[in-house]
């Protein structure tokens, strides 16, 4: 198989795009330390409140401009889009150094909103370049190392900001500051090498509508699209619910603190990454999306055993790692949180490499527009589902892990019929 990290069709795309997820959640986490440990103790105001806020200004841009991204992306060399939008970046954390130094968090909320934006912007190019960039076979590969670097930004980006959190406060914030402009900087760099990739879409009637741009475009898609962005929106479903349930579940049923927090975190995320890395290998170039629904059942066996597992558990006496790891029963969690991150990630990838490859070029980033809208909703349904297990019908933290992995049952039986369908 020819090279591709090291090749100049992928590897500033790569970097651009990988540094780009790190930066959103480092900021957002460092912020969101911040405003729990030292804004909340400074200002008279609700934490909870505070954090609910925070990630909603974050997810609210998906909503409102991935329509508007997708049409921009099809219509304008997505090489100088990313350019411009890096440099967007790169002017967001300028100013959020200053909101940093002078702790001005109404204002660093209001630049939270707008990384949000600049990262749903980003979004469609993210995914619609690399038909453009990489050859058929090289695809399941790509989106592999994408998937993976995903992950990883998500598990960088969340201790990078905790750890930078706990700094001595005379050099904390100027310390944050540097991390995200390098960050930033360094991403602006690497896009300026991303070899062109023309407009693929001549001049049509803008749609503002996000709902509506996303109703247009799944009236008129192609026989199969529609299923595989909704069983994309379910993996972004079910991950959204397990990160957000990850601290409670280390406090409450494991009895272990944010030591054990971060080691499931890191599990779930490079099993993910493994996962992404193995089907993008293994398939040796070919589109495989019938392997999603066998993943997706995997995922819903794999959370009997994490909730036999976890109604069983006795916490340690002492909340450490070490004590455990040192549980009967705490190897057995651990395996199955990897294990579901392997899951998803075999099943994540064929969808975009799918997608990207049976959508038209003129509407490609249009139909991934539409598809951050869809996961958006679904992570917005996530946590509102959520809320009502725990708030209205008290459910236990076990017994929420099963509900999520076993709605992949309907995933997989819903797959079935869409394949026995085109037989007949």
């Amino acid at each position: 198989m020819r090279p591709l990290l090291s090749s100049r069709r992928f590897l500033p795309y790569f970097v651009t795009q990988g540094l780009g997820a790190l930066n959103d959640n480092l900021y957002r986490f460092a912020l969101m330390f911040s405003l729990t440990f030292v804004a909340a103790r400074d200002l008279d105001f609700n934490i909870n409140v505070i954090m609910n806020l925070a990630a909603g200004l974050f997810i609210l841009p998906f909503l409102l401009f991935s329509g508007l991204a997708g049409q921009l992306a099809d219509r304008y060399d997505k090489a100088k889009m990313a350019q411009i939008l890096k440099t967007t970046e790169l002017l967001l954390m300028l100013l959020a150094a200053v909101g940093f130094l002078l702790k001005a968090w109404l204002f660093l909320l209001v630049l939270l909103f707008l990384m949000g934006a600049q990262s749903a912007m980003f979004g469609p190019l993210k995914y619609a370049i690399l038909p453009q960039h990489l050859e058929r076979d090289d695809l399941m590969r790509g989106n592999g190392w994408v998937a993976m670097a995903t992950f990883l930004a998500i598990l960088f980006g969340t201790l990078g900001g905790g750890l930078l959190s706990t700094l001595d406060e005379t050099i904390r914030y100027w310390v944050i500051s540097g991390a995200v402009i390098a960050v930033a900087l360094i991403g602006l760099v690497a896009s300026l090498l991303i070899p062109p990739a023309p407009a693929t879409q001549r001049m049509q009637p803008w749609v503002l509508n996000p709902f509506r741009q996303t109703w247009k475009i799944l009236k008129g898609a192609r026989r199969g699209v529609v299923p595989v962005m909704l069983a994309i929106g379910w993996f972004w479903f079910v991950g959204s619910g397990y990160l957000t349930q990850f601290p409670n579940f280390t406090r409450e049923v494991l009895g272990g603190n944010e030591g054990v927090g971060t080691l499931l975190l890191a599990l779930f995320a490079i099993g993910i990454g493994a996962g992404a890395l193995l089907i993008g290998y293994m398939s040796r170039g070919k589109i495989r999306p019938e392997v999603a629904p066998l993943s997706a059942l995997a995922i819903a066996v794999i959370s009997i055993g994490w909730y036999l597992l976890a109604t069983n558990f006795t916490p340690a006496e002492t909340p450490s790692m070490l004590a455990f790891i040192g549980q009967p029963g705490a190897w057995g969690i651990m395996l199955c949180i990897a294990l579901t991150g392997v899951a998803g990630g075999i099943y994540i990838v064929p969808l975009y490499s799918f997608l990207q490859r049976t959508t038209p070029a003129p509407t490609r980033a249009q139909v991934i527009g539409a598809l951050n809208v869809i996961d958006a909703l679904f992570m917005v349904g996530s946590a509102v589902l959520g809320m009502l297990l725990f708030g209205v019908i008290g459910t236990s933290l076990p017994t929420f892990f099963l509900l999520f992995g076993l709605s992949g049952l309907l995933v997989t039986a819903i797959a079935w019929l869409i394949s026995a369908q085109g037989r007949h």
